[in-house]
């Protein structure tokens, strides 16, 4: 008889579980001890860590704290990026993640008043700090959500590309403000994705944005066509064999080691591959989250629901018809 498979544990869906040195700065903003934030981001050099460290402490500080330190830190650019996300991200609670016609006149109001207000505090960070990279990268946020246009977000992308060059935070932006939903294209949004992935160094994780296109072209085809039509897209060849490619390039060559993004864009490719059930490919990217200490994202699974359980009922599935080491 075969040996029994031992149980999957419970993955850590801690968006700073790889990421150990930031954990201490969010524990500091927990307590609201601003200077530790402020001195251990700066210690950060890499404008990607910075920029993860930056939000792992934006996710736990709460709105009246940050307002203080705000206040008492005007030309501060930490200061003044952590109270424009925290009023992005409540922009988005009142308006929440419905498609635009499920959103009502109250709540595009109260969308917009907290985006406005964001907006004017990252034009003033970007013009006393403009080699600060995270400011660009909130005002690509703040762009896609005002509805600012292409030509006024790509103006954002080249300031961050100026300064961080490939900066993956940023070209993940990008995708969402390229995808048809946001005024941009099908053809633009996987052109882009590619070139990234072609620009960017092997085992880099850049290559994650194709994963992120094709997953925002299933999301629209789901809503417009129906889960059928979506699904059908996923499993063109073509579609499979960019994704391959991508993953390839990426995380799955030999050249990568874990670093910030690491999760997440491994979380995107096995989302794009389990909707297509193309299995073995989806538990590649499983078996390297589990592999190194059982990691995890909510995103972009939370498209489908609770972003912990679909995580885990698609691992299970991919690991059943897949493979698992």
């Amino acid at each position: 008889m075969p040996a029994p498979v031992a149980p999957l544990r419970t993955p850590d869906f801690d968006p700073l579980a790889a990421f150990p040195e930031a954990r201490a700065l969010r524990d500091a903003a927990k307590a609201h001890d601003w200077w530790t934030v402020d001195a251990g981001l700066a210690r950060f050099t890499d404008p990607a860590v910075y920029l993860d460290a930056l939000r792992g402490v934006a996710r736990v500080t709460d709105r009246g704290f940050v307002e203080q330190v705000f206040a008492h830190n005007p030309t501060s650019a930490p200061a003044g990026t952590l109270l424009a996300w925290r009023l992005v991200e409540d922009g988005w609670a009142i308006r929440t993640g419905g498609w635009a016609r499920h959103v009502s006149a109250e709540q595009w109001k109260g969308f917009h008043e907290h985006l406005h207000r964001a907006e004017q505090i990252l034009i003033e960070v970007t013009a006393r700090h403009p080699g600060y990279a995270s400011g660009w990268v909130e005002r690509l946020h703040t762009a896609r959500g005002l509805s600012l246009g292409q030509a006024e977000a790509r103006r954002r992308y080249d300031a961050v590309m100026k300064v961080a060059p490939r900066l993956h935070q940023a070209q993940a932006a990008m995708v969402q403000q390229l995808c048809p939903k946001w005024s941009g294209s099908y053809e633009a949004m996987h052109r882009f994705a590619v070139d990234c992935t072609k620009a960017s160094p092997p085992g880099s994780v850049n290559g994650a944005v194709v994963a992120d296109a094709h997953i925002e072209h299933w999301l629209l085809l789901d809503r417009d066509d129906g889960e059928q039509a979506a699904a059908t897209y996923l499993r063109r060849p073509e579609v499979q064999q960019e994704l391959l490619w991508a993953a390839g390039h990426s995380v799955l060559n030999p050249a990568c080691r874990p670093a910030v993004g690491w999760v997440e864009a491994h979380s995107s490719f096995a989302m794009a591959f389990s909707l297509a059930e193309n299995y073995p490919a989806a538990a590649a990217h499983f078996n390297a989250l589990y592999a190194h200490g059982n990691l995890a994202a909510e995103s972009p699974w939370d498209y489908l629901g609770d972003g912990p359980t679909e995580f885990v009922a698609h691992r299970d599935r991919a690991f059943q018809n897949g493979f698992r080491r």
